[in-house]
């Protein structure tokens, strides 16, 4: 009975169905102290929610993570260390990360793991092929929606261009690139 009526409160007040089901799970000493946890559980709720919409909405198309990766394979400069990518220092310093190498040797590994480390942090990330980005402004140029495409990938903390020496090198980007 209670039950229903918790959510039905919750559903006017707009809060999420998290509470009613936490409200049967939280046991506390008090009043005060039942309702602190239920409220730290709504903002680990809605903390986790936002992380896995930033996922969503990033644009990769699978998920790798930094598990498994072999950083002995990989040559990093001095200055760069795994801890250093792990842990997205490079956003603090507004650092740019270029990668380049032959075909299989990790490239769009580390840069998915990257963007999904830094979704996990809270950080807006956008992921692109780059030819796919290409075609993507094309189509919103000839649309009239250049601009409210523009807008959405300028509101990203952090760009992904992905195979970018690909689309450089295909003959029917060539026109685009040259200004």
């Amino acid at each position: 009975m209670l039950t229903s009526e918790i959510a039905t409160c919750c559903k006017e007040l707009r809060l999420s169905r998290n509470i009613v089901e936490m409200s049967e799970k939280i046991e506390a000493q008090s009043h005060q102290e039942y309702l602190l946890k239920l409220l730290k559980s709504e903002l680990e709720h809605r903390d986790a929610a936002r992380k896995d919409k930033l996922l969503k909405s990033a644009g990769f198309y699978t998920i790798k993570t930094f598990e498994g990766f072999k950083f002995d394979e990989v040559t990093l400069p001095k200055a760069v260390t795994p801890e250093y990518l792990k842990n997205c220092e490079f956003i603090d310093t507004n650092t740019n990360i270029v990668m380049y190498g032959n075909v299989g040797t990790g490239k769009t590994f580390l840069s998915i793991a990257l963007g999904v480390e830094a979704c996990k942090k809270g950080i807006k990330t956008k992921f692109f092929r780059t030819a796919a980005l290409v075609n993507k402004l094309s189509e919103s140029k000839k649309n009239g929606t250049l601009s409210k495409f523009m807008k959405q990938i300028l509101k990203a903390d952090i760009i992904v261009c992905d195979e970018l020496c690909e689309a450089l090198h295909n003959s029917s980007y060539e026109k685009l690139f040259v200004m």
